[in-house]
């Protein structure tokens, strides 16, 4: 084994703390993720996304805990199906998922889609209100636009690119408790030159609440079903390429086993890296 090559699952903060990934692309590079935004700081987020086209609807409710843990809230309606149900990130090493339908297989894609439009808009924010939330003291237009560089996200083994020229539209301003209300009115150009536009409309809520959500180690989690994310491999033709999936379902007493498992695999994973590399 080359113990220059090495897969690392980065722990994220369901915002834009973690510099992006880079993603090759036939426009200028994306300017990077700012750690030390303000926006990127809010622990509870209320988004509803429509796109008329796709038929799809959804809203969705972020809760970040003090050590990073993600709880999401989801409601959602596709070309007519509806599904509901919660999703949690724990340690950044499982998905735990209630009442949700999950493909097998595919459990980050139902994480990684919310989270992808949450850093977008987080984005969105910080290039329309650059001096951040605190700034906003009265109900204000957004109007921002790039024509050269696109907005690029990236989650759990999973990226997204939203090309230029891309403009956004709306209104944003302050609600109670440090509460920042906006709706925004997104665009961005199709890969295809022949192709129809990207096109989302967002209404929202932001906030850094104090406290954020607590999820003790004594939290049951009854109902839940837990995927331990973990390094997979796939071939492509001669080569193979490296990612990140899931388990197959299994079942915690409560978080702070899930806590415990995940933290017996780091160390597991780490050992097994010092004995292949000698």
């Amino acid at each position: 084994m080359d113990c220059r090559l090495k897969t690392t699952l980065v722990g994220i903060s369901f915002a834009l703390a973690a510099t992006l990934a880079a993603a090759q692309s036939r426009q200028p590079p994306a300017d990077p993720a700012v750690a030390s935004s303000e926006w990127a700081k809010g622990n509870r987020v209320l988004l509803g996304v429509t796109q008329e086209r796709l038929g799809f609807s959804a809203q969705w409710r972020f809760q970040r805990s003090g050590n990073g843990d993600i709880v999401l809230d989801l409601e959602e309606t596709r070309a007519g199906q509806a599904r509901a149900g919660a999703l949690m990130l724990v340690a950044n090493g499982v998905l735990l998922a209630r009442d949700v339908p999950l493909e097998r297989g595919r459990e980050l894609d139902s994480f990684n889609g919310p989270l992808l439009m949450l850093q977008l808009v987080l984005r969105l924010l910080e290039r329309a209100v650059p001096a951040g939330p605190a700034s906003i003291k009265r109900e204000m237009p957004i109007d921002a636009a790039e024509h050269d560089r696109a907005v690029k996200v990236s989650t759990i083994g999973a990226d997204g690119e939203f090309l230029a020229p891309w403009r956004v539209t709306g209104q944003i301003g302050p609600g109670a408790d440090g509460q920042v209300r906006f709706e925004l009115q997104f665009v961005s150009a199709n890969r295809s030159p022949r192709g129809a536009p990207y096109e989302t409309r967002i209404v929202g809520i932001w906030q850094n609440a104090s406290p954020p959500v607590q999820l003790p180690d004594t939290m049951p989690l009854r109902g839940w079903r837990g995927f331990r994310i973990k390094t997979v491999v796939t071939a492509r033709g001669a080569m193979n390429a490296v990612g990140l999936g899931t388990s197959a379902a299994m079942a915690f007493a409560n978080i702070g086993e899930v806590r415990r498992r995940v933290a017996d695999w780091t160390d597991q994973g780490a050992r097994r890296a010092r004995w292949q590399c000698g």
